[in-house]
């Protein structure tokens, strides 16, 4: 996430890119009923017919449950990822979209992305409880993107920019932070609006900056944004001294990326040379991916 975070939830625009790190899913056919998914955070067997309730694959059985009746017959279904669970890059929404893409191609179905992007949505709100489906968009589209919730569109604006990812070394599930800048809402209401507003227009300034690619605007836009998030109360002492380092180090916008309250922050350099390693923290490289979801088919 570069821009929208949090304010997307009540209509406003988002801007995301998908980052050149693949989840891959492999689905083969069974001549049972029998479904096994195998992850390296831990196996599951259950059947299509009478599916096991489990937190850790919730994703993968809420895409299975709506598609009991499509699949032929049951599954292997083993997931394989570049980056680890335990950072924030959307790895749920791309697992989702992985998932759904496969079952499509399995049943030979065309891969539309309106459709797909429709059923994942629909599978991550039911399960979170809420949800733009912005990271959904990245991984289906690949790219910079603009998206509306509103009207479900989608915008491209770019292919890279020079900026890096700096993880906390923690995360709060996005779920929760959502959770607590809600009830906060609702002691404000009329106020917390407001703020929404001004971070829709921050993303519509920054939309234009990267259009000209006049990063200078955008690093401004994005130090606006993260002081936006600090006054949702999804900062904290840790992100705040990150956000400030970078700053330091040369870095014309750093912002929390994501919900916030752990995760990582993502910092804009003039270009990739001034990119700079921060002591104590991993940085995460960040090459924006051109191309979202894709199959290959095993012609066995």
């Amino acid at each position: 996430m570069l821009f929208g975070e949090h304010a997307v939830l009540s209509g406003g625009a988002a801007i995301a890119c998908a980052v050149e790190a693949r989840l891959k899913v492999e689905v083969v056919l069974r001549e049972d009923r029998d479904v096994f998914i195998y992850s390296a955070l831990g196996d599951l067997h259950t059947r299509l017919d009478h599916l096991t309730k489990n937190s850790v694959h919730r994703f993968v059985l809420a895409l299975l449950e709506r598609w009991t009746n499509r699949l032929p017959s049951g599954v292997d279904i083993t997931i394989t990822s570049d980056f680890s669970h335990e950072v924030g890059l959307g790895s749920s929404a791309a697992l989702t979209v992985a998932v759904a893409a496969a079952f499509r191609a399995i049943c030979g179905l065309p891969m539309k992305e309106r459709t797909l992007m429709d059923e994942c949505l629909a599978v991550v709100q039911s399960v979170q409880g809420g949800g733009s489906g912005t990271d959904l968009v990245a991984s289906i589209y690949g790219g910079t993107i603009l998206y509306r919730p509103d009207t479900r569109t989608v915008t491209s604006l770019a292919e890279d920019l020079p900026i890096a990812l700096y993880f906390s070394g923690y995360k709060t599930p996005t779920s929760e932070v959502i959770a607590r800048v809600r009830k906060e809402r609702s002691v404000l209401p009329s106020l917390y609006d407001h703020l929404y507003r001004v971070m829709n227009e921050c993303t519509q300034q920054a939309t234009g900056a990267i259009r000209e690619r006049n990063l200078s605007r955008l690093g401004r836009c994005m130090n606006l944004y993260h002081g936006l998030l600090d006054s949702l109360g999804v900062s904290d002492k840790t992100l705040a001294s990150l956000v400030y380092q970078l700053r330091d180090k040369g870095a014309l916008g750093v912002k929390i990326s994501g919900s916030g309250l752990g995760d990582c922050v993502v910092a804009l350099f003039r270009d990739e040379a001034e990119i700079v390693e921060l002591e104590g923290y991993e940085r995460l490289p960040v090459t924006v991916s051109k191309c979202g979801v894709y199959v290959e088919s095993d012609p066995k």
